[in-house]
């Protein structure tokens, strides 16, 4: 028990300091650096670590650039709970991105990151639920989502949800917001 606690807190250990070689805090910025203690964080199972090695490669970052490796290391981190990574695994499934691509697993990943309040997720929850795409048409459920992500900013949520207000009844609009309100965030 003891040894799994020492390697929770090593693997925590060398994800801070791979943030610190990607960004130059207090050390001199080193992407090779940063990448060895991602893959080392990583395979110790931080889902941070996890997270910041798919980000290398999927950008290309100091590894060569692999979307399966990627989308391997994802899977891993969107397992443990980790919200991004549970977006980008959705964003790999609904393109088929290193992976098969499977519309259910898609959403199933962005539901998931979404519940946890992941703006991005929550608009393309919403834009599903509109248009009945991989469940049933629900305006209300397509409501919440989309209002839960323009509170937070996003842009692409305010469109979308301007589109859906015109199709909505104002009752359907009242139960709605009263869905937003309730709304919390899973943890």
């Amino acid at each position: 028990m003891e040894a799994h606690r020492e390697e929770e807190r090593r693997g925590r250990a060398q994800n801070v300091l791979g943030r610190m070689y990607q960004s130059g805090e207090g050390v001199p910025r080193n992407w090779s650096k940063a990448a060895a203690c991602f893959r080392e964080a990583a395979e110790l199972g931080d889902m941070n670590g996890q997270y910041n090695l798919a980000r290398m490669y999927q950008q290309g970052t100091e590894v060569r650039r692999n979307n399966h490796e990627a989308a391997k290391w994802f899977r891993m981190a969107a397992v443990q709970g980790h919200t991004q990574a549970q977006y980008c695994l959705g964003a790999f499934y609904e393109k088929g991105i290193g992976i098969p691509q499977d519309l259910k697993e898609a959403l199933k990943w962005k539901l998931a990151a979404a519940e946890k309040g992941e703006p991005r997720a929550q608009n393309h929850c919403g834009v599903r639920y509109a248009r009945g795409s991989g469940v049933q048409k629900n305006y209300r459920k397509a409501y919440m989502w989309l209002r839960l992500a323009v509170m937070q900013g996003n842009r692409q949520a305010r469109k979308n949800i301007s589109i859906l207000t015109d199709k909505m009844t104002p009752v359907q609009i009242s139960d709605a917001s009263q869905m937003v309100r309730e709304w919390k965030p899973k943890t």
